[in-house]
This record gives structure tokens, C-alpha cells and sequence, in this order.
């Protein structure tokens, strides 16, 4: 028996991933504020969850601790891993995050991805793109994040052969 009905691998997780990468490129071009905020939310929680599985994969070729370096030694990785905690638990205590916003690039206005957003729905106001701050100063657009995340996972589990 199993909970993770349809899932029954690290690839059923990225492939998830993928199809809400997808999600949120959809979005964005369609400029639909809460179906955004949802399937960013979705992206950065099967993200976080692909680095779950992997450090619970058996393998004699790497060990958790690569998987946790991995995750952190990336920008893209470890921005999903802020943006699912905060979505999770609304705010971060466990941890410093090196992502401090998720934010519009037609206004500074913060958008965060557990609230709908009423405000910008109720003004007619469009948002064409998402960006992401870090505490380093840098500024990404999420969906760039997004494919460079999907591409390091691929790059991960193909250097230690995780089917």
C-alpha cells in the first residue's frame, strides 16, 4: 500500500515539477494573479519534496548530505526551498533564507503565493512577472529559477543514476 498514489519515484516527483513549471509559465503569460500564486507555491513544494525522496533513495553512490549540498549550493534550489517553507509555514523560524521576496515586475508590490491577490485582482492591475530577491541583492525571474531548478535535478540524478 502506498500514499503516494501515482508517485512511486524521485522521476514521478521531477516530473510533477516539470508539469508545474509548466503551470506557472502558463500563468504568467496569461497574467491569471492566483492561478500564479498556486502553481508557484506547487513548483516550489515538489522541488523541496524531490530533495525529500532523494535523500531517502537507496544509493551507494551518494549519500543525504550530497543531496542537502546540492540543494544549497544552488540558487535556484535553494530559493524553492525558501519559497516552500514560507508557503508551507508562513514564515521561516528554522533557518536564515537567502530569498527575502517574491515580488512583481510591474510594481514592488509583494505577492505572496498562500494569499490570493485580491488587491491587484480588484484594481485591474496585471502582473506579467514574477521576481525573486535574495538576501545577495540578486533579482531572478521565478519562471528562469524554475527551468534552471527542473535542470539540476535532471543533472543530479543522471551524475548518480537515480531512475
Amino acid at each position: 500500500m502506498t500514499l503516494t498514489y501515482g508517485k512511486l519515484s524521485p522521476n514521478d516527483i521531477l516530473g510533477k515539477a516539470q508539469r508545474d513549471l509548466n503551470r506557472l509559465e502558463a500563468a504568467e503569460a496569461a497574467q491569471q494573479s492566483e492561478e500564479i500564486s498556486d502553481a508557484l507555491l506547487d513548483l516550489a513544494i515538489g522541488l523541496t519534496s524531490l530533495k525529500d525522496w532523494l535523500k531517502k533513495h537507496p544509493s551507494a553512490i551518494y549519500a543525504v548530505i550530497d543531496v542537502e549540498n546540492y540543494w544549497q549550493a544552488s540558487e535556484a534550489l535553494s530559493t524553492f526551498r525558501d519559497l516552500a517553507n514560507a508557503g508551507k509555514h508562513r514564515k521561516i523560524t528554522q533557518y536564515t533564507p537567502s530569498t527575502t521576496d517574491a515580488l512583481t515586475s510591474a510594481s514592488n508590490a509583494p505577492l505572496t503565493f498562500v494569499e490570493i491577490v485580491a488587491r491587484a485582482v480588484g484594481r485591474s492591475t496585471q502582473y506579467p512577472r514574477i521576481k525573486i530577491n535574495r538576501t545577495d541583492g540578486t533579482r531572478h525571474r521565478v519562471v528562469d529559477l524554475g527551468r534552471a531548478a527542473i535542470k539540476e535535478c535532471q543533472l543530479f540524478m543522471t551524475r548518480y543514476g537515480v531512475a
